[in-house]
């Protein structure tokens, strides 16, 4: 079994549903039925099987990603993440900020914040299991891991230390470096990182299509240091705490420290930006004479894991709802959101501005769409407190369907939020574990 092969099976398994172990503090992932037992045995050779639990302690992990990032130098690390921008596979742009992390890490004690098991210096949670497939499943089609995790970047550098050789950057590579740069370079001022990665997106600068991958490569140059800010250093300037980079400008800034304070006013960090490619010509190119993709995009892993036809058989659209009426989204419908399959919880629009609808999750979960008659009018609160966002999409999102209007405010025994974040419609199923968390 190929890696696409690899990655298509996972991904097809990580959408199923999920079951709490209190034991291991994870989720553990239900296999679906059309996945014979002779395609779990070839992840299993791979070392990539669904399920397959550690959990990290504090000084070990510490210890084996300095270990493991004494193979390789600097300079190593900085050939093999612009390779990862084109010709080689995702994770080895994890080589990079694993590096720079294991180098500037200070030695210091568990200090784990008040509330949580997650340490304040360097982020790590010692509490919950960690499925190490599916770290490797993002490492190879999203980036590097979320908010220089040291134990998600210790998961990759084992696997790129089983590999032979670091991937040397084609010619290609490395004018989709320079490409890089010369969009953010040329950004209108104040750009801040959601319309960055739409700049880089609408370029088409790397094999992927999704926007996260873009924003992904914006963060991890954000954490190098090449597009941080004085006051926010990136790693190869100095380490900063993880409880110093979780500070954001407001809440409604998803990303850490250093691009939750960047925007393009900073422009790059020229200096930290020859510290680590030293070894390239990093000045702009002509982004209307591009040379022909080396290889094709569709033969890059990342490419061919996008256009590959997925694992098993498509699930059909849900009919549209006798109740669901017509029209854009107004206060009081209420929508229906694919989770996982077998899997459906609901939202309340309590009102709607600016073509943004405050939606609340609503209690039940539900095997099929619900219908009218279904529904259940009580909010669903978050473990402390009752949560809603600004959701943007809610008519035209897969997997988000009207099922009712002009329904009743839902019942409440806690007082609306304060804060209301702004996110997408299609976030809506992945947010729902923050409300239901048994899914």
């Amino acid at each position: 079994m190929d890696i696409v092969q690899q990655l298509k099976l996972l991904q097809h398994i990580y959408s199923e549903s999920t079951t709490w172990d209190e034991e291991l503090r994870a989720s553990r992932q239900t296999v679906p039925k059309d996945v014979t037992m002779e395609q779990l045995q070839a992840l299993e050779a791979a070392g990539h099987e669904p399920n397959r639990f550690v959990r990290p302690q504090h000084e070990d992990t510490i210890q084996e990603l300095r270990t493991l990032a004494e193979r390789w130098t600097v300079q190593d690390a900085s050939r093999a993440f612009v390779a990862s921008l084109w010709s080689a596979p995702m994770i080895w742009r994890s080589l990079l900020t694993g590096k720079l992390i294991a180098s500037s890490i200070p030695n210091h004690e568990y200090k784990p914040y008040p509330s949580s098991h997650k340490c304040q210096i360097c982020g790590l949670d010692v509490n919950d299991g960690v499925d190490t497939s599916l770290q490797w499943y993002w490492r190879m089609t999203s980036g590097t891991p979320l908010d220089g995790n040291i134990f998600g970047h210790a998961l990759a550098m084992r696997e790129m230390a089983a590999s032979p050789e670091i991937p040397a950057p084609t010619e290609y590579d490395r004018w989709t470096l320079r490409a890089v740069l010369t969009v953010l370079r040329n950004l209108p001022p104040k750009t801040r990182y959601s319309k960055a990665a739409d700049a880089l997106k609408k370029a088409q600068l790397l094999p992927s299509k999704k926007i996260y991958v873009y924003r992904d490569l914006l963060e991890t140059l954000a954490l190098t240091g090449i597009l941080d800010t004085p006051e926010q250093p990136g790693m190869v300037t100095s380490f900063t705490s993880y409880a110093e980079r979780d500070k954001r400008p407001n809440t409604r800034v998803e990303v850490q420290a250093p691009l939750a304070w960047w925007d393009s006013s900073f422009g790059i960090n020229e200096q930290n930006l020859s510290r680590i490619f030293s070894e390239l010509n990093c000045n702009d190119v002509s982004l209307e004479h591009r040379p022909a993709p080396n290889p094709p995009a569709s033969e890059t892993v990342i490419g061919a894991f996008e256009s590959r036809r997925s694992v098993g058989t498509k699930a059909k659209v849900p009919k549209k709802s006798p109740d669901a009426g017509t029209g854009e989204v107004q206060p009081g419908d209420v929508y229906a959101v694919k989770v996982l399959s077998g899997v459906w919880v609901t939202v309340y629009c309590h009102e709607v501005k600016d073509k943004r609808a405050r939606v609340e999750y609503l209690d039940g979960v539900f095997p099929d769409m619900p219908g009218k008659e279904e529904l259940i009018l009580t909010v669903r609160p978050r473990s402390d407190e009752r949560w809603q966002c600004s959701a943007i999409g809610m008519d035209s999102t897969s997997w988000v369907r009207r099922v009712a209007r002009d329904m009743p405010a839902p019942a409440a025994d806690q007082p609306a939020p304060n804060s209301i974040p702004f996110h997408s419609a299609k976030d809506l199923r992945h947010m729902a574990s923050w409300c239901f968390p048994d899914l």
